[in-house]
């Protein structure tokens, strides 16, 4: 099983706190198409996978 200190799939509530945005500032980004859509894990239930959300802030930063 996974190492639950360094999961692979987090939810919206994990991933704004990741992140420090707050949950609607990632859907705003995610309706403009600039932030990875997350995967649907079971209804209604959409997880990211950690390793796309680090992808995506490695991208934002190499921009800075």
């Amino acid at each position: 099983m996974g190492d639950p200190n360094n999961p692979r799939l987090i939810r919206m509530k994990g991933l704004a706190k990741y992140l420090g945005f707050s949950k609607s500032y990632i859907h705003q980004k995610i309706a403009e198409g600039t932030f990875p859509p997350g995967h649907m894990i079971s209804s209604g239930i959409r997880a990211w996978e950690v390793s796309e959300v680090n992808l995506w802030v490695d991208q934002r930063m190499a921009r800075a």
